[in-house]
């Protein structure tokens, strides 16, 4: 019973050294520092790569990185390349292809513009025509590169038809010949020339000469060439006193009983509707239709009565300048 109480006893003593171990500090003299034990712990226990995984991934990054800056350098050598490309390939800006089409075309109009200040002017004439000896060959002008139409017209106003025409310089003029119409259209084909041509008329036996000459300040667009006679043979104009007795009363200011005033657009023809024709008065000379009959008053300017058909446009030559002139008939006209 003692060996066992003495037992129990020192039990109990060294559970409770061993709780007291426990729970005291443990100090050491103060020229004693403990050395960390030497120990290896496994990389995956303290969260890092083990020595043979971190040099992979660390090339990894090089190589990303390196990866990038390559990318960013291409990408700068190819916008460099392309804006090389666009200046080769456009080397003016928009504005200045727009100044230099303005500047050629600018070039270009003075180029085909005549040599003088203002363009040529074109105007258009009656030319008296004798084929008589002594007479003057009339002068047609001609502008380079322009038309100018010729008419031949008897006495009458009569168109007289063409039956050939032969022309001395055809490099500088070129002539066109509307047989259906009876025109010769010239047009110049140099700056500066001269020529003349001959043009044979129906059941006329002698060429009317014309003279034709380029680089003129005007230019002829229109030319009625009139003969001093019929195409009949007969020769000059009616005297009042074969014209009727109505026209020679017109002259002195005494339109027929029964004439009918008309309205037309110029002011220097007077018109009436008189017997289903017209008779007019006037300055100038009618040109188309043909007249019926005519009476000249006296004078350097003599008045004209004529008695002519009904037609909605009146031609007539007034002081060289070739007019039409618009007939508006009233509406109580031929009543």
């Amino acid at each position: 019973m003692k060996k066992l109480k003495y037992f129990n006893l020192a039990v109990w003593l060294a559970g409770f050294y061993s709780m007291a171990a426990i729970a005291l500090p443990v100090t050491y003299p103060n020229s004693y520092v403990p050395s960390a034990p030497n120990v290896s712990l496994p990389p995956s226990i303290i969260g890092l790569p083990s020595q043979q995984q971190a040099p992979s991934t660390a090339t990894s990054n090089n190589t990303a990185v390196a990866n990038q800056a390559t990318t960013v350098t291409n990408q700068g050598a190819s916008d460099q390349a392309f804006q090389q490309l666009l200046n080769n390939t456009f080397p003016l800006t928009a504005q200045q292809i727009q100044e230099y089409k303005d500047t050629a075309a600018a070039q270009q109009e003075a180029s085909s513009l005549p040599p003088g200040t203002v363009p040529a002017n074109g105007t258009s004439s009656i030319i008296p025509v004798t084929v008589k000896p002594g007479g003057l060959m009339p002068v047609i002008r001609v502008g380079q590169g322009m038309i100018t139409s010729l008419v031949f017209i008897d006495s009458t106003g009569q168109v007289w038809p063409i039956t050939s025409y032969s022309i001395g310089d055809s490099q500088s003029f070129n002539v066109q010949w509307d047989k259906k119409s009876g025109v010769l259209m010239v047009q110049g084909q140099k700056l500066y020339a001269q020529t003349n041509i001959g043009v044979m008329l129906q059941g006329m036996q002698i060429p009317v000469m014309l003279n034709l000459i380029v680089g003129q300040k005007e230019w002829d667009y229109l030319d009625y060439i009139q003969m001093d006679q019929s195409q009949n043979g007969s020769a000059g104009i009616p005297q009042p006193s074969q014209a009727p007795g109505y026209l020679v009363d017109l002259l002195n200011g005494l339109p027929p009983q029964g004439a009918e005033q008309l309205t037309v657009s110029d002011s220097s023809v007077q018109l009436w509707s008189y017997n289903d024709d017209y008779i007019m008065l006037t300055h100038a000379t009618l040109l188309s239709p043909a007249w019926i009959s005519r009476a000249d008053g006296p004078g350097t300017t003599p008045l004209h009565a004529y008695e002519l058909p009904v037609a909605p446009y009146i031609l007539i030559s007034n002081q060289g300048n070739v007019e039409r002139v618009q007939v508006v008939e009233n509406d109580n006209a031929n009543s």
